[in-house]
């Protein structure tokens, strides 16, 4: 009997243990990569408001550097599809298997109390026989003996029972936590590298820009307003100015109702955070 229970206080305290082990760091392992995944998705909601400033900066700027704008916020948009990807991916695939164990451990250790219940029963079944054996009664000797034969096959039963359990349960753990993080690197590996993919292209095209275009650009929109400005002040300046002056306004005028007759009114541009919809990972 002494050493039935030995041998069960020992394998008991060991799947306590384990089962301690699990949960603690398990269960941190699970708080951590919950608040990783929150982060990115905010990191994503960050990167979409850059996406509509950009957009919006854009609409100020001159031709080339709005080209470049408008490249460079479609790509970061496009970034944030794929970091809604990642997001979804490891919610499902890494954090929800974490959190699972925390029923599994729960389970296992009801599981471990039922056991450890019925082998007590057992073990004090078979100090009850013992006994009966110390005080040698002869009209009870055959069935003390049957008796104590069948508790201690039950008890070595249970111990079983127990080194079964926590093997089944030491193999899951390992085959989970092997799976769970090869998913998460695989998760990360495509995010970055179809991240790194449209940056390639935006660097690209942020090279490429050349802004003494604008530059130019601006150069003769000055010197065409300068000249403008230096023309009409020497007509007004001239004898026959009021007339011509009058003649000026007329005919700009009717120019005017000519362009609107032409060109109807035409609908606003819907604005780019209405146009970007988050695709499906």
């Amino acid at each position: 009997v002494n050493v039935v229970k030995l041998v069960r206080d020992v394998q008991v305290k060991s799947i306590e243990q384990t089962l301690k082990h699990a949960e603690k760091y398990l269960g941190d392992i699970c708080s951590l990569l919950a608040a990783y995944t929150r982060k990115t998705a905010k990191l994503r909601d960050k990167a979409d408001l850059l996406v509509v400033q950009l957009f919006d900066f854009s609409r100020t700027e001159d031709p080339e550097l709005q080209i470049s704008l408008k490249n460079l916020a479609e790509d970061l948009a496009m970034v944030q599809d794929y970091r809604q990807a990642q997001v979804e991916r490891l919610e499902t695939r890494v954090v929800a298997p974490l959190k699972a164990y925390g029923d599994i451990v729960k389970n296992k250790r009801a599981e471990l109390k039922n056991l450890s219940t019925d082998l007590n029963k057992e073990l004090k079944e078979l100090q009850k026989l013992d006994k009966l054996r110390v005080r040698n009664p002869a009209d009870r000797q055959s069935i003390a003996e049957v008796n104590v034969q069948k508790s201690s096959h039950n008890a070595q039963r249970s111990i079983r029972q127990l080194e079964d359990s926590i093997t089944d349960f030491q193999r899951q753990k390992l085959d989970d936590i092997k799976k769970i993080f090869t998913d998460f690197i695989t998760v990360e590996m495509l995010f970055h590298a179809k991240a790194l993919e449209v940056y390639t292209h935006t660097y690209h095209n942020l090279e490429e820009m050349n802004p003494q275009k604008d530059l130019e650009v601006a150069y003769a929109s000055d010197t065409a307003g300068n000249s403008t400005s230096h023309y009409a002040g020497s007509v007004l300046a001239s004898p026959k100015s009021q007339s011509l002056r009058t003649t000026m306004m007329s005919t700009a005028a009717q120019n005017h109702r000519l362009q609107r007759s032409q060109y109807p009114i035409t609908a606003q541009r819907v604005s780019p955070n209405e146009t970007f919809h988050r695709t499906e990972a």
